[in-house]
């Protein structure tokens, strides 16, 4: 049977966890339909809203292309679209240790606020999700 002080942990955890999700849903609703100025080849912004990300390639390769850039301009500017996406990866990578540690780092103090039961369930639920890839 659980305790109340169990109970009430295990509520407050789930209540954290939707009101996370919810806001991470809301956050990236909102992203996703924010109006990213764009441009038309003659330098005129494009009236009405524009969905394109940017930094998406294929949209700048596609702007690129209405400038009426010659072959030799356009495979330039594609070798230069390619090693910026390789360097972003790169930069992302290597800022993964640093995410994880702040993520373990909040993980760790939030097992100093369990019982030791609740560590114990915690500690497999933090390897359960890192096994199904879906936690750092």
């Amino acid at each position: 049977m659980m305790t109340k002080a169990r109970r009430t942990a295990v509520l407050v955890l789930l209540a954290v966890f939707f009101v996370g999700g919810a806001a991470g849903w809301v956050l990236e609703e909102l992203v996703d339909d924010l109006d990213w100025p764009s441009f038309l080849a003659d330098g005129h912004q494009r009236d009405g809203p524009d969905t394109d990300d940017p930094l998406d390639d294929d949209a700048e390769e596609a702007f690129l292309e209405g400038l009426g850039l010659s072959p030799e301009q356009l495979e330039a500017a594609d070798r230069l679209l390619d090693q910026r996406e390789d360097l972003l990866e790169a930069y992302w990578h290597g800022r993964l240790p640093e995410i994880e540690a702040l993520v373990d780092s909040t993980r760790q103090q939030i097992r100093n606020l369990l019982t030791p039961d609740q560590r114990a369930a915690y500690d497999r639920w933090v390897q359960d999700q890192r096994r199904g890839g879906t936690a750092l």
